[in-house]
């Protein structure tokens, strides 16, 4: 995970699920996809498929613009949202879904207050850290690879600056 930009997508008491946006696959589109599913995909847009996490890879979570809703989808801010089924693909498929999105294969899932233990600075026993920041369109949906995870860093770093003051 050395490198990765993660959106929380859940963090409710001792779970936690997150989905990793920074890291395209190399053999995978989100066309193919929607082909496997037997759709019609009439986007001309190539779009990569993320590798979201080593848990469920074979479901497809798809983070995007708030300009969108289906009857699964999740809103995380104002602006940003994430749907798991396959009516965002099919909206995608026929150029009708949101703005923005963001396909990823799987997701991480922390369990037994793991997360809480290495998002706490006063603790010295986990040895992975985490940085945060809340989540903006730009650096979700218009950058990649290490470009993102820099934007990450940086947007990590001001955030963590405004607590001070």
């Amino acid at each position: 995970m050395s490198r990765s930009v993660v959106l929380l997508t859940e963090h409710s008491g001792p779970r936690a699920v997150g989905i990793q946006i920074n890291q395209p696959l190399v053999n995978m589109t989100l066309q193919e996809v929607a082909i496997n599913a037997g759709m019609e995909y009439q986007n001309d847009e190539t779009t990569p498929l993320h590798f979201g996490g080593n848990f469920a890879t074979n479901k497809v979570n798809i983070i995007h613009s708030s300009d969108w809703h289906g009857s699964n989808t999740v809103k995380l801010t104002r602006d940003i949202s994430v749907t798991h089924d396959i009516s965002i693909l099919a909206a995608i498929s026929q150029r009708q879904g949101p703005k923005y999105y963001r396909a990823c294969s799987g997701c991480w899932i922390w369990d037994s207050y793991s997360l809480n233990y290495q998002l706490d600075a006063d603790n010295m026993i986990e040895r992975h850290r985490w940085e945060i920041a809340p989540a903006e369109i730009k650096t979700i949906f218009e950058l990649s690879g290490i470009e993102q995870w820099r934007q990450a860093l940086d947007d990590a770093a001001k955030f963590t600056t405004s607590q001070w003051f």
